[in-house]
């Protein structure tokens, strides 16, 4: 598996993460759990946000042609 496997996990896993603590903060009735359950939830918002960016800097760098074409030896 390569890195750029890892970080969709990772982003699904966060992302998972963020949906959790976000349906938390709607159901408790707590002010403090809800103010916590939000917190959880807003990191979880900013690592999605930096592996998003990763990704899409993974994705945007041109594939080696070596690795399509391996070089002959003559």
């Amino acid at each position: 598996m390569d890195a750029l496997n890892y970080l969709y996990l990772a982003l699904d896993e966060k992302t998972s993460s963020q949906i959790y603590y976000n349906e938390l903060s709607v159901k408790v009735t707590n002010p403090a759990a809800r103010e916590l359950f939000t917190r959880l939830r807003d990191e979880e918002m900013a690592y999605v946000e930096v592996l998003q960016k990763e990704i899409a800097s993974i994705e945007a760098k041109p594939f080696p042609l070596n690795k399509i074409i391996p070089r002959l030896k003559a």
